[in-house]
């Protein structure tokens, strides 16, 4: 039974991922998930409090699976160019995987609501949660680059969180880009996939000594 519920909970999460991509968070509603996953809506109701735990539920797992990824792998000795250009690639391929995978440079870019704000326990929890997630990743790229300076092989014109709102701003706008090309909301960006992941590692190699 397990087993099954977990699978039709998936099955909910990524028809939630399509529609609030389709429609932005504040749009969609309830019904038109359970109408994307083929399942009543008080199946949704079963596994999620509402819409925002919907939303909640699938950032925190988007997060937990970018830290998670990276754990694994920085395991090892890294130089640490090749180390940040790594964590930037954990980032581009779970948004670039595939077709459907482009839905996230839609809903990352949903506005959360205030914690003090939600009423539920849970879902503050849920929140709190992704923050940590969050903050876990930009440590992890912070370290990376104090590391590269300390070693003399990224360049110590730079801060580190100036360099790391730089390389991941220009990440997630190229992927919204292409985000926006998949859903008819322009004509053709004039690059692809791979261009991304190949301008990130030269942007990097910018900063390199």
């Amino acid at each position: 039974m397990g087993s099954k519920a977990d699978a039709k909970k998936q099955i909910i999460l990524k028809a939630a991922m399509k529609v609030f991509a389709a429609k932005g968070y504040h749009y969609a509603t309830v019904e038109d998930i359970a109408a994307e996953a083929g399942v009543a809506k008080g199946s949704v109701h079963a596994y999620f409090e509402n819409k925002l735990d919907v939303l909640l539920t699938l950032l925190l797992l988007f997060w937990q699976t970018i830290n998670s990824t990276n754990t694994k792998k920085l395991g090892g000795e890294m130089d640490p160019v090749a180390a940040l250009k790594a964590v930037f690639a954990t980032f581009q391929g779970l948004l670039l995987e595939n077709e459907d995978s482009l839905c996230w440079g839609r809903i990352l870019q949903e506005g959360l609501p205030q914690l003090h704000t939600l009423k539920s326990r849970d879902l503050r929890n849920k929140q709190l949660a992704i923050a940590q997630q969050q903050r876990k990743l930009t440590r992890t790229i912070d370290s990376i680059i104090r590391a590269g300076q300390q070693q003399g092989r990224i360049k110590k014109t730079v801060r580190p969180v100036a360099l790391r709102q730089i390389l991941g701003g220009a990440s997630q706008l190229l992927i919204y880009g292409l985000f926006m090309k998949s859903s008819g909301g322009s004509s053709g960006t004039g690059y692809s996939a791979k261009d991304v992941q190949a301008s990130l590692d030269q942007l990097i190699d910018s900063f390199t000594s």
